[in-house]
């Protein structure tokens, strides 16, 4: 909906919450949402950060359909920073991740691969 500065303000509270609880897949998904908004808000850097803890998370608990996910979104933050070697990186770890889990956004990312 475009209120990024919103979402950041909740991702926040939502990461303290989840912490909070000890709910590990909450806050990486928190960590995701906070990433997404600052990158559209063009804090690139801050985004990157968010999403590392994110995945960081994600490989912890062992999930690896969002770490995947989250691992796509870091490509696109470096992409939008005019970074494409860490870019293709990231789509790279991400489509291992959805090839072995016979995810059907292997197919997306190995297009988004192809494109660049």
């Amino acid at each position: 909906m475009g209120q990024y500065e919103q979402a950041i303000f909740q991702c926040e509270k939502a990461i303290a919450q989840h912490q909070e609880i000890g709910d590990r897949g909450g806050e990486a998904a928190a960590w995701d949402s906070l990433g997404y908004a600052q990158h559209h808000l063009g804090r690139h850097g801050h985004a990157l950060i968010s999403y590392r803890n994110a995945v960081d998370i994600y490989r912890a608990v062992n999930d690896r359909s969002l770490e995947a996910d989250t691992l796509v979104h870091m490509g696109e933050t470096h992409y939008a920073q005019g970074s494409v070697v860490p870019a293709e990186r990231e789509w790279r770890q991400a489509l291992l991740l959805y090839e072995g889990l016979d995810h059907p956004d292997a197919e997306r990312v190995r297009q988004r691969l192809q494109r660049r």
